[in-house]
């Protein structure tokens, strides 16, 4: 009897290590996809800036945290760790090259090709019991680094509007959906106030881009937003 019962203690125990190993994976994944949006957004502010200092820190930056995120996966599709070294080298042999919206264009491709992959190793790391989809912190600031990498993008485009879809979704419902987010956070929970301030700020400038200082303020208040969010 003795020896079943402890039997069972070892097979519930494999199962319980399973389970958080997959559920951590799944955080994994999260974090590598909020890392690789803030590279995103931080190439465009590159480009729109046209290489200054701040912005070739914030894209260092940006590319180990994603570098970073993406060794903390444990099992990488081929084609994920394959795009990301398109991205790398295409980071290399980019920033001596004229800053004009050929550089956006192939960035935005290998952008959309990216997000993809990474829906693809969302579902691969996906269980039935993933709690990491209720992580509502995690999940707005998906939300909030997809906007960036939008916005930053349509700065550079001289194509620009805010009818370019992301999976048919107009770049103004994602920012609502932000406010919309950033109000039930507050509601169960005060410390979020800041945050949704923050937001607040910046919201207008987002739905309607109007003024050439305007990435350099939404880049400047993200920066503080991360770094908030970094504290919760």
């Amino acid at each position: 009897m003795k020896r079943i019962v402890n039997v069972v203690l070892v097979i519930s125990f494999i199962f319980m290590s399973l389970a958080s190993r997959a559920e951590s994976d799944i955080e994994n994944v999260s974090q590598f996809k909020i890392a690789s949006l803030q590279l995103l957004s931080s190439f465009s502010a590159f480009i729109y800036f046209e290489g200054d200092e701040l912005n070739r820190s914030r894209l260092n930056q940006a590319q180990a945290n994603g570098e970073n995120t993406l060794s903390n996966i444990s099992n990488p599709s081929p084609e994920l760790s394959q795009k990301w070294l398109e991205i790398s080298d295409y980071l290399k042999t980019s920033q001596g090259r004229q800053f004009d919206v050929n550089l956006e264009a192939g960035w935005s491709i290998l952008q959309e090709e990216l997000n993809q992959i990474i829906i693809l190793q969302e579902a691969k790391a996906a269980t039935p019991k993933s709690t990491i989809a209720q992580n509502s912190i995690i999940q707005l600031q998906i939300k909030m680094e997809s906007v960036l990498s939008r916005y930053m993008a349509f700065a550079n485009s001289t194509w620009g509007g805010y009818g370019i879809s992301s999976q048919g979704v107009p770049l103004e419902d994602e920012i609502k959906a932000v406010t919309l987010n950033m109000a039930a956070l507050v509601a169960k929970d005060a410390k979020y106030k800041p945050l949704a301030r923050k937001w607040g700020y910046i919201e207008k400038t987002l739905l309607a881009y109007n003024s050439n200082v305007a990435p350099f303020v939404v880049m400047h208040t993200f920066d503080k937003m991360r770094t908030m969010i970094a504290s919760y």
